[in-house]
């Protein structure tokens, strides 16, 4: 990020840079290092990302530039951290009946067989509405809960 963009993300940046996620550095020479790219590699891509923004498109297509950066690249201040796709929520998996069943593939109740939270799918149909996996978990373990109690 650069210091206009750590600006736009206010809190979040003190939050991650505080949890180690993200890393100060001044000047682009001292990023490059970090990262491990060659000298000037990574101030030419800037360059050319200010350039595009100027003309309001870049070499596949994008129109919108959120972000610029100084030309003075060794005075920058960049926050820098490692970006890691993560599983948020599964959609899918083992169906079951409304008292927490599992379901064989004709539909059928397997003996002795429960499931919950998301390892269970199609509670949620094609979409979710944000937390509400949480409370798939504690409605279907209470349900599976009082089901075992009474078996």
């Amino acid at each position: 990020l650069s210091s206009t963009a750590s600006e736009k993300a206010g809190a979040h940046v003190g939050f991650y840079t505080w949890k180690g996620l993200l890393k100060k550095f001044v000047g682009v020479s001292k990023v490059e290092e970090y990262i491990g790219v060659a000298s000037g590699s990574l101030q030419k891509t800037l360059v050319d990302y200010q350039t595009a923004s100027k003309a309001e498109k870049d070499q596949f297509g994008k129109t919108t530039f959120p972000d610029s950066f100084s030309f003075d690249f060794e005075s920058e201040e960049f926050l820098v951290g490692l970006v890691t796709p993560v599983l948020h929520y599964c959609m899918g998996g083992i169906t079951i009946s409304k008292t927490g069943n599992v379901l064989n593939q004709e539909k059928q109740i397997i003996p002795g067989l429960y499931a919950c939270g998301e390892v269970a799918g199609g509670v949620h149909g094609n979409n979710r509405l944000a937390g509400n996996s949480l409370l798939e978990c504690v409605v279907y373990g209470r349900i599976i809960g009082n089901t075992i109690s009474v078996l």
